[in-house]
């Protein structure tokens, strides 16, 4: 079944670059997420720009298909550590990988979750990247806090938000910080750079994150089996790190029904207008 993914998305300010007239058209497009997927496959790759920000020398590059010009983020990180010393302290297994964006997304389809941009597999300059859909004009959330400014429907950015900390229990994002989080001009959130998610750990990574939950997901959640998350998202995910998706899965679904339980499905849980994806 199609789903209609509008091109108006947002990325950091502190990102921007100059796109060209062609570029700026994309975001009047109405093009469904498959349509974007084949895009990001398919399109000439152009000179690739460093973004600036964060440590992974990630880049932009203009892809072009002869009828459509749009940038995409690219990032080729592949990482593997038996341990690694970071800014948290030692952390065992490490990984930050660029697998990790397109399981993410691939993830996020399969729980109605539509707040990840297509992120797609590709070669580029011979080595294996991610390339997810890039988006225009947004503020990231570190931005939006400092400057203090209020989106209009605060029940319904604040929903988004509690969906976002149920995503980021789920796949175990241990880099979820204010620079990932994007808010676009029309209010809807996206999530961004999941190349440190998917521990093998089958803790959540901070319980007191889940508040509230968006009904469809926590549905689609319930529906996850080893078999279906095998077939959709082995090409990125090892068997152990689709054990500790499962495990986190059933910890957030007890909880959920735990507060269920205590207060009424009305206090708990929310339904996410659709964006059409």
């Amino acid at each position: 079944m199609k789903r209609p993914f509008k091109t108006m998305f947002l990325l950091p300010a502190v990102c921007l670059i100059a796109v060209t007239s062609l570029a700026q058209q994309s975001s009047t497009l109405n093009l469904t997420a498959e349509q974007m997927e084949e895009f990001l496959l398919t399109a000439k790759i152009g000179p690739r720009k460093p973004i600036g920000i964060g440590v992974n020398d990630t880049s932009s590059a203009v892809l072009d298909n002869g009828k459509l010009q749009h940038r995409a983020h690219v990032a080729v990180v592949d990482i593997a550590k038996a341990s690694f010393q970071g800014t948290q302290g030692t952390e065992i297994n490490f990984k930050d990988s660029w697998k990790f964006n397109v399981a993410a997304y691939e993830l996020a389809k399969l729980l109605g979750f539509e707040m990840v941009p297509p992120s797609v597999e590709r070669k580029v300059a011979g080595q294996d990247a991610a390339l997810t859909w890039w988006i225009d004009d947004a503020m990231m959330e570190g931005d939006r806090k400092a400057k203090n400014v209020k989106a209009p429907d605060m029940l319904s950015f604040n929903n988004q938000i509690y969906a976002v900390r149920v995503f980021n229990q789920l796949i175990y994002n241990v880099d979820a910080n204010l620079t990932n989080l994007l808010t676009a001009k029309d209010w809807n959130v996206w999530m961004i750079d999941h190349t440190r998610a998917f521990r093998l750990l089958k803790t959540l990574e901070n319980p007191k994150n889940l508040e509230k939950s968006d009904r469809k997901v926590l549905i689609r959640m319930r529906l996850l089996d080893k078999p279906m998350l095998t077939s959709k998202l082995k090409r990125w995910l090892s068997s152990s790190e689709i054990d500790g998706l499962l495990a986190r899965r059933d910890k957030i679904v007890a909880f959920f029904d735990k507060e269920i339980a205590a207060k009424g499905e009305d206090a708990v849980l929310f339904d996410l207008p659709s964006r059409g994806f």
